[in-house]
């Protein structure tokens, strides 16, 4: 794309003026008690930060860890970022959440409202597989109680990264920190049987892997958000097991078909082409050791 081009086109999406620039941030700020004050963070200094209210002579200086909440006014064209979020721009998404957060970097350590922002950058990293950025991230936002939601998103993106990321030590030692390595069945939630079957996939232990993510597919059906990566990894599990058992291969495909009719031009369907890319590789293979094999016997 044209630089320029892109350049408008990000500008459409976040509007921070002269925001970024500025000595001072607009903010309300929330004290105990639920106080608040309308005003401007003027600056920071290590644990104090200094605010200043349109009323106030001067700024007032206050601890850091004293504050409840900033909530920031934000510049972002949210229906414009949904927009591009559902068109899978996720780069793109990424840049315009990272411009907008920029000038608040100095005050992360603290309560605000720009969690919800943090969370869908979290996501974005981890379908763009950066999992070191998605467990950055994660990390922050599980250590903030708030939004009991929020935080369960936290921690289940962080678990997804580590297993994506190879990390099967960790993610098993993440799993046991949070209560989750309990014996699972088909009532238990679908996020925990699907994370568990990842990382029994990654372990090798294909059968156990299968058993969780079946109980996925069949007992949560009206689940998107769980049935179609769920699907995905009993198609991948399919395949590993087919490496011994070419029959196997006829199954992931199958599941893969299905993923294309149900799951168009989603992650998951991308993903689901690019196994179906390795299935056929695995399938020359075996047929060359076939002929090579009924060639040394003849």
């Amino acid at each position: 794309m044209n630089k320029s081009i892109y350049s408008l086109a990000m500008a459409g999406v976040f509007m921070l003026g002269a925001l970024a620039e500025a000595a001072s941030l607009p903010a309300t700020l929330v004290m105990p008690g639920d106080k608040k004050w309308e005003g401007s963070i003027m600056s920071r200094d290590g644990e104090w930060i200094e605010f200043q209210t349109g009323t106030s002579p001067r700024p007032i200086r206050l601890g850091a860890n004293t504050i409840v909440e900033l909530q920031f006014d934000i510049k972002l064209d949210q229906d414009r970022l949904n927009e591009m979020n559902q068109n899978r721009e996720y780069e793109r998404v990424i840049d315009a959440l990272n411009r907008a957060l920029d000038p608040y970097r100095e005050y992360d350590d603290i309560p605000s409202n720009l969690t919800l922002y943090k969370s869908l950058l979290m996501e974005l990293y981890y379908k763009t597989r950066d999992y070191e950025k998605t467990l950055e991230i994660s990390a922050g936002l599980v250590q903030d109680d708030r939004d009991p939601d929020l935080q369960m998103k936290a921690r289940i993106y962080g678990a997804l990264a580590l297993i994506d990321a190879g990390e099967a030590d960790r993610a098993e030692a993440l799993l046991k920190e949070y209560g989750w390595d309990e014996e699972l069945n088909s009532e238990s939630a679908p996020e925990r049987l699907y994370i568990t079957a990842k990382l029994l996939a990654l372990k090798g232990q294909f059968a156990e892997a299968m058993e969780l993510a079946a109980y996925v597919v069949a007992f949560n059906s009206q689940d998107q958000e769980w049935m179609q990566p769920a699907e995905l990894l009993c198609a991948q599990v399919y395949t590993e097991l087919g490496k011994e058992n070419p029959v196997m291969l006829d199954s992931a495909e199958e599941v893969i078909r299905q993923i294309s009719l149900l799951y168009k031009n989603t992650n998951e369907d991308d993903q689901a082409q690019q196994l179906k890319l390795r299935i056929d590789e695995l399938r020359a293979e075996q047929e060359l050791n076939k002929s090579i094999e009924e060639s040394e016997e003849a």
